[in-house]
């Protein structure tokens, strides 16, 4: 510090053609200036100014140095200025729609890191299956899971979440394991309504993708109806890993035919605006894309937890 101290000194020395004017312009004593150029002289090895009691001009090394300190010192002036301007513009308010269970289980933990890391900028998050229409209802972003419909909406892919067949203990003892995926046809599956995410169950089975349809006697637009059904053992469901993670690990639910890969699911960010959106709302969008591509990451390096 006491170096760019220095070269603020010689540059207003510099630009005040003296030592007298440059020490008023900065408030400090003459004496103090002369100490601080004299200390950059000895440091740089090199005469910066040839002074007398009557004049002061600079050297040639001293005029080459002033030049390239002086760009120097815009810069970093530049750079201040830019950072207090980022940081004066984030403040207020980012309205965000996400789907319930997934805002929950996955966005919820984040939310007290997000307050601490950015915490002038205030979030209000409308849980709703519904895909909101973002410019008409004044949505600033959404979460989104599956496919997504055309858009002129610039779209991020946030992760890509893997999908799990399972069911509880109790529905495996009543009515048996499947050993193919040909039997999910012929049993009891619990149906996220409308099939938003997975229009049929997917599987690449020895390099080939299978489409098996599922029915059953229970439907819902809500993961954490059906996730609570299969706990309960109702039937089969296709949940995503982040919502029974646990129950894998514990035993309350158990995964089928894990040699049978599920096609995964897709977990998109929307943005109103694009790169025009205000910085607030990117930089939201990017702390939460970070977050879950790390989580995702860090899940991906640990072994499974099922039960064949």
């Amino acid at each position: 510090m006491q170096r760019f101290s220095d070269v603020e000194v010689f540059l207003a020395v510099v630009e005040a053609r003296g030592f007298s004017r440059a020490a008023r312009r900065l408030g400090r004593s003459q004496p103090a200036m002369s100490r601080a150029v004299a200390a950059l002289e000895a440091r740089l090895g090199v005469r910066l100014l040839d002074r007398t009691t009557r004049r002061m001009r600079l050297t040639e090394a001293g005029a080459a140095y002033a030049a390239r300190c002086r760009d120097a010192l815009e810069a970093l002036r530049a750079a201040e200025t830019d950072a207090r301007e980022a940081a004066s513009a984030l403040r207020g308010r980012v309205r965000i729609s996400a789907p319930p269970t997934f805002a929950r289980i996955r966005l919820g933990p984040l939310l007290a890191e997000l307050a601490a890391a950015h915490p002038r900028i205030e979030t209000e998050w409308v849980l709703s299956d519904r895909n909101v229409d973002l410019g008409a209802e004044g949505f600033d972003a959404a979460i989104r899971l599956g496919p997504l419909p055309d858009s002129s909406l610039a779209a991020r892919r946030i992760a890509r979440e893997r999908n799990v067949l399972c069911a509880s203990p109790a529905h495996l003892a009543r009515d048996g394991m499947p050993t193919r995926v040909e039997d999910l046809a012929r049993r009891n599956c619990l149906v996220l309504a409308g099939d938003r995410v997975h229009a049929a169950a997917r599987f690449r089975v020895n390099g080939a993708l299978r489409r098996i349809p599922l029915t059953g006697n229970l439907a819902s637009n809500d993961l954490g109806l059906l996730h609570e059904a299969a706990r309960a053992g109702l039937g089969i469901a296709v949940l995503p890993s982040w919502l029974v993670a646990e129950d894998l690990r514990t035993g309350a639910l158990t995964e089928l035919l894990p040699r049978a890969r599920l096609a995964p699911i897709d977990v998109w960010a929307l943005v109103a605006g694009g790169r025009a959106a205000p910085q607030r709302v990117r930089v939201v969008v990017d702390f939460l894309v970070e977050r879950l591509r790390g989580a995702q990451n860090r899940n991906a390096k640990r072994p499974p937890t099922t039960t064949a």
